[in-house]
Formats: C-alpha cells, structure tokens, sequence
C-alpha cells in the first residue's frame, strides 16, 4: 500500500472474491484511508470463492481500524527473546556451506562472534534505559552485510596472514551497526564491544564472553546448534555488560507492562446489574478464550 495503490488494491480484491486465492497486502498502516472502503467491502460479500483469504501486513499505528483487527486472526513476528533463541535462529538461517565458505582458523569463530554480537545488541533493548538509550532496529540484514565483510577481507588477507582489527572494529563500530546508532553513549557501547570481542585473544583457548559463553570448537552446522542449545533459557545481565540487579528491573517492567495491558483490555463502562451485558471478568475470559483457541 502506499500512495496510488488503492486503484490496485480494490481490483485484486474483486478478483480474488470471485476466482479464489489469496490476496496479500503489505504496508497497510500506509492505506488507512482505504482500509475502511476495504473493510465494508468484505462484510458486504454475499458470496465469494471458498478458497479466498487476505492478509495484510502491518505496522503498529494508533488509527488502525479497530473493526478490522477484531475480526481478524493476528500474527506478530518479533525478534525472538534470549541470546540462545537469537542465537538459534541465525544459525537457522545458514548453512553447512557458509560454514566451510573458507578454510582459515579465523573463519568460524568470527562468523560466531558476530553472531553473538548480534544477538547481544537485539537483547540489549530490553533492558532499557540500562540496555540502550534508544531503540535501534537491528536486524537479519545488519547480520549479512558484516559477514559478507568479514569473507571479502579474510579472501584479501590470506597472503598477508594477518587481520586488520582496527578495520574489523571500525567497521562494525561505525558503519555496520553503528551506522544505525544515534546516541553518544549507545556508540560508545558498541565500541567497547567491538574491542573486547575482536581482538587477538579471540582465537585463545581461553577466550570467553562470559562464564559459560564461549566458542564453540565444532565444524558442523548441527554441533553449533547443539551447543547453543545448552545456553540458559534466562540470560544472566552480565553477558550484556550489566550487574545482576538489571534483571530485576527487567522483570519488574515486564510484569507492571503485563498487568497494565490486562487491565486496559477491559471495557471502561460495564454492569452486571444491567440485563444482557456482562461483566468484566467475563470479557475478559472470554476473549482470552478464544485467543487460545485460534491458536
């Protein structure tokens, strides 16, 4: 969606009411306009082909027809939670032939070190305001781009046998991941990062996040897998830089946002003495009822 797409929008849609299939419309938060002929279109249907369905992707926007989201099925896709489920899910995302892209003792343990990193900087968000000063979208694309900066300079250092850190952490500092870094003291975090974890000492025996982080000594795709899999489901705050006391606050946060989020589904005006309404506790049930069974 977006500017002009509307003409488009509403010509698919008839098609796929009448012949079947399934329409996707992305960017719908950029359509809101639209979204209300949309939703009077779909609950004007008579009849349509069994095999129709519509999804529309969104983001988060305070004017999205509620009507809409109420009576649809919703999904969210967020960053998953815990450097083990990042951890995992990056490796997912790979394959036995990144792993073996270069036979050099560097390759593999930068490769997971950047995996780290990433993960760490996406949890670091939850932690606010210890974590981070600001939210920055990290994300699978920030991964890509510095692994395949990592391949180009290991395919141009192999007759020097060097590697060129200052390069390495000015890279991921400054331009990879800290080109989305606005804040002063964000930036000066990811630089501390960057020295502690590429340097020299990464390829020690000794080498070691934190107590129980290290890297693996494994070649294949499933072996990383596995020893991610031992990770603790719960991550200690010192494998982000932070005192133990920081998980507290997190936890303290999360509850408080839960319970909030609880009290504000349920409606402002409501009476059980009044005939045929029901009570709060009621709505409640029932709508978390009916989101496990969607589920």
């Amino acid at each position: 969606m977006g500017q002009e797409q509307e003409i488009l929008a509403r010509r698919y849609l008839q098609q796929t009411i009448t012949l079947g299939g399934w329409l996707l419309l992305q960017n719908a938060h950029l359509g809101l306009d639209y979204l209300e002929e949309f939703y009077e279109t779909l609950i004007a249907m008579d009849t349509f082909d069994p095999s129709f369905r519509v999804w529309l992707i969104t983001e988060t926007h305070s004017q999205f027809p509620i009507q809409i989201l109420q009576s649809s099925i919703k999904f969210t896709n967020e960053p998953p939670q815990g450097a083990r489920a990042g951890l995992k899910r990056t490796y997912g995302l790979t394959n036995q032939d990144k792993l073996e892209y270069i036979e050099t003792i560097y390759w593999r343990p930068l490769l997971y070190t950047t995996s780290f990193l990433h993960s760490i900087v996406q949890e670091r968000r939850k932690l606010r305001p210890l974590g981070s000063n600001i939210l920055y979208e990290f994300n699978q694309t920030d991964w890509e781009a510095f692994v395949q900066y990592i391949q180009n300079h290991l395919d141009d250092m192999i007759p020097k046998l060097n590697i060129s850190w200052k390069a390495f952490r000015y890279m991921i500092s400054e331009i990879q991941y800290g080109g989305r870094i606005t804040d002063d003291r964000d930036r000066r975090l990811m630089i501390t990062h960057a020295k502690k974890w590429f340097n020299d000492l990464l390829f020690s025996s000794d080498f070691k996040f934190y107590d129980g982080y290290s890297i693996p000594k494994v070649k294949r795709l499933d072996e990383y897998i596995d020893y991610v899999d031992k990770f603790p489901l719960i991550d200690p705050p010192q494998i982000f830089g932070l005192h133990s006391n920081a998980d507290i606050t997190y936890s303290t946060n999360r509850t408080k946002s839960m319970l909030e989020k609880i009290i504000h589904i349920q409606p402002k005006e409501a009476s059980s003495n009044i005939s045929g309404i029901e009570t709060r506790d009621k709505i409640v049930y029932n709508l978390a009822n009916d989101m496990l069974i969607k589920c």
